[in-house]
């Protein structure tokens, strides 16, 4: 795995981010198809540059990174970082303060460890001791990495809109 570094999107990453959109299929991302972890809402948006200027009209409560691969600035995944969980739009039980994704094409080559494991940093550098994150109970690489992070599986609670089930944990950022 080459390293890679978190950055900030801004309008000049338009194009890679809708690239970066482009790969996932339909049906494969969560139980609402059109929303990816770690790009909250650009569904909702009718371009990339829009949602941008809602990133940007969020900071300071939510903070959006690419996770860029240092060989070849190539975007290998997305998060977000809540700063606080009131942020999230799901239902408060389900809240989590970081949302990742992996672009399916490099997955299973420890981005989303590495990913995390930076976004966590900059969860201690926003004030935040214990990270919350969750992750359907299906996805066993999700819940993998999660562990292999430091986390601690606090509970698994099932969503009866959706019929899914999530595991939570809350994960040290390092803050003492």
């Amino acid at each position: 795995m080459d390293e890679i570094r978190l950055a900030e999107p801004t309008q000049a990453d338009a194009e890679r981010i809708a690239e970066y959109r482009a790969e996932f299929p339909r049906n494969q991302v969560t139980c609402d198809p059109d929303r990816i972890p770690g790009l909250d809402g650009l569904e909702d948006f009718d371009s990339v540059a829009d949602w941008l200027r809602y990133c940007e009209s969020m900071r300071g409560k939510i903070t959006w990174y690419m996770a860029v691969r240092n060989s070849d600035d190539r975007i290998v995944g997305f998060c977000c970082l809540r700063h606080r969980l009131e942020y999230d739009d799901d239902d408060p039980e389900f809240a989590s303060h970081i949302g990742y994704s992996i672009r399916p094409s490099q997955r299973r080559r420890g981005y989303a460890k590495a990913q995390l494991r930076l976004a966590l940093q900059k969860a201690r550098e926003a004030g935040i001791i214990t990270a919350r994150v969750i992750c359907l109970d299906s996805n066993e690489g999700s819940n993998r990495t999660i562990l292999a992070c430091g986390g601690r599986r606090v509970d698994a609670l099932y969503g009866p809109e959706s019929g899914l089930t999530v595991n939570r944990y809350d994960v040290p950022t390092g803050k003492e």
